[in-house]
């Protein structure tokens, strides 16, 4: 006789209904992951918030909401529903409380890559959402649903939003609930699929019309969720690309010289590059933009900020030089801020 190592229908049914409802151990849990995850964004480790990730219990709702959709059970739903809200809510509350007190306030890297969500989170979220919903399937303990957790990364954009929310920075506050949004849409779409796919029979009967409609309605959101993220993806790839082409041209045209800034203006296409060494001639600079083409850089306007050779002068002269570089960039980052800071303001008043 052969072993069945999935779940039935019926059994997978109160398998998902029995982890939807909400025990106060489960919240603790949900909370002590906010709170690794939020440190470990604040702290630009990449292990801690793995570690959140990994106990991290959102994934529940989600495929109970794929189920509750996929079979027309609207009980499952409702359950699904309320349960993710509760989390996300509780979430929220804990990851603003931290980011609120946290000495540091800057953002780290980790929490700015939060913050651009691209096609790519998309595909990511979709094939982890078919992953996950057949490893909660199978019987017995296995390596599947925590692996989607991490993959996913449901907990790091919900602390986002909270450290969005903490510091008043609406731009964040936006890329990251657009991340999180798309990670919650495409688990929940793939779950949707994965479910008819094993053909469970519908809990609830229903015309085929009425199975049609429901169908276009998630093709419908998942390409209004889609498009922006396409966007995103296009400028990354130009960005890079710009970026490597940038690089490319200081790699030849400036290996005798130090750059101690570099800056791209993408309205007015111009590179500014601040540079220490030897003086360039008129005949020199001339060169160097007739080389722009060849880097990618064609209609770029160049501008070269030249500052006298560091290592021609004392180190007292040195050190002014450097000195007026890091306060005047301090000065333009402290400006940007604080810009930004009275532009989330208005925004939030109105």
């Amino acid at each position: 006789m052969q072993k069945d190592y999935n779940f039935s229908a019926s059994e997978f049914r109160e398998k998902i209904r029995a982890d939807l409802k909400l025990k106060a151990s489960d919240s603790v849990i949900l909370m002590c992951a906010i709170l690794i995850a939020s440190i470990g964004l604040n702290m630009n480790s990449i292990p801690v918030i793995i570690g959140a990730m990994l106990i991290s219990p959102l994934m529940t709702p989600l495929l109970g909401i794929g189920y509750g959709l996929s079979t027309f059970d609207s009980s499952t739903l409702r359950k699904a529903l309320s349960l993710l809200g509760v989390e996300v809510f509780f979430s929220l509350i804990v990851s603003s409380l931290y980011f609120a007190i946290s000495p540091i306030t800057y953002a780290s890297s980790e929490i700015i890559a939060r913050t651009y969500p691209t096609i790519w989170d998309v595909i990511i979220a979709f094939a982890g959402g078919l992953a996950g919903i057949i490893g909660a399937r199978q019987k017995g303990s296995n390596n599947i649903v925590p692996g989607v957790a991490i993959a996913t990364a449901l907990m790091p954009p919900v602390c986002t939003i909270g450290y969005s929310i903490a510091t008043r920075n609406l731009s964040y506050f936006l890329g990251s609930s657009y991340l999180f949004i798309i990670n919650c849409a495409f688990i929940v779409t793939a779950t949707f699929i994965g479910v008819r796919f094993m053909r469970f029979p519908l809990h609830q009967k229903i015309s085929a019309d009425e199975n049609k409609k429901l169908t276009k309605l998630l093709v419908i959101i998942s390409l209004l969720i889609v498009i922006p993220s396409v966007f995103s993806a296009s400028n990354l790839v130009q960005e890079s690309i710009r970026t490597t082409a940038i690089n490319q041209l200081i790699d030849n045209d400036f290996s005798d010289y130090i750059v101690l800034n570099q800056k791209y203006n993408e309205d007015k296409k111009s590179l500014t590059l601040t540079v220490s060494g030897e003086r360039l001639s008129k005949k020199e600079i001339s060169k160097i933009e007739n080389d722009l083409p060849e880097f990618g850089l064609k209609d770029t306007k160049l501008t070269i900020k030249q500052l006298p050779n560091l290592n021609e002068l004392d180190s007292r002269d040195a050190t002014k030089y450097i000195d007026q570089y890091i306060d005047n960039k301090l000065e333009k980052e402290t400006n940007k801020q604080t810009k930004n800071s009275d532009s989330d303001k208005k925004d939030t008043k109105k």
